[in-house]
């Protein structure tokens, strides 16, 4: 029979007791923002539809009017998305107009967001004309293929739900949170942000 070194178990024990630190930290940072949405006082409905569990989105690389930027590098904060495939219709600029909106509307928090318009494949004169309209939201474009495998994580896995012109709300950590159809009010999308703004401990 083998046996066991001391020092080997002693490696083993300080290896999974690390395992569970980390877990529970994970736990802590994302129970407040989870459990935001699991109690609901009464009277309150969430007005968005809700990805549970969340979905962790994937980097991606984004050209800006500043060269190459990697979405990781937004972590911390938290990320409004719109996204446009070939053309950005008058839906498409009503919700660039919402999610510079819905920012605003955060006052002192407005900080804590960035607003992001994805598109591909745009003529470059009409995305500059979106980009300088409704600043300060940051535009980026990527190229069809990766447009197509991206997005694939913003799908909404409900029934007669339009998966197109829609907003998404992405945590800080990365997680795509909520998404709301192109003709949901701001008013109450508004509220949604403010109860997860007050729920998270991070960004």
């Amino acid at each position: 029979m083998t046996k066991i070194h001391p020092n080997d178990a002693k490696l083993k024990k300080t290896q999974f007791w690390n395992r569970v630190q980390l877990i529970m930290i994970l736990v802590v940072f994302a129970a407040p923002i989870v459990g935001a949405f699991f109690y609901k006082p009464t009277g309150f409905t969430n007005y968005g539809d809700i990805y549970t569990p969340v979905r962790q989105v994937e980097n991606l690389v984004m050209t800006g009017v500043d060269g190459d930027i990697e979405l990781d590098s937004f972590r911390r904060q938290w990320i409004f998305l719109v996204t446009a495939n070939g053309a950005c219709d008058q839906k498409c600029e009503n919700n660039i107009l919402k999610i510079r909106q819905l920012r605003f509307m955060q006052n002192n928090d407005m900080l804590r967001i960035r607003t992001v318009f994805l598109h591909t494949e745009l003529d470059n004169d009409f995305a500059a004309d979106l980009r300088a309209k409704y600043s300060p939201v940051e535009t980026y474009n990527v190229s069809l293929e990766q447009f197509n495998e991206w997005t694939k994580v913003l799908q909404v896995d409900l029934p007669d739900q339009e998966q197109i012109n829609r907003t998404y709300i992405i945590d800080p950590a990365g997680n795509l949170m909520m998404s709301y159809p192109p003709d949901a009010d701001p008013n109450f999308i508004k509220e949604d942000i403010k109860r997860l703004l007050k729920a998270s401990q991070i960004g």
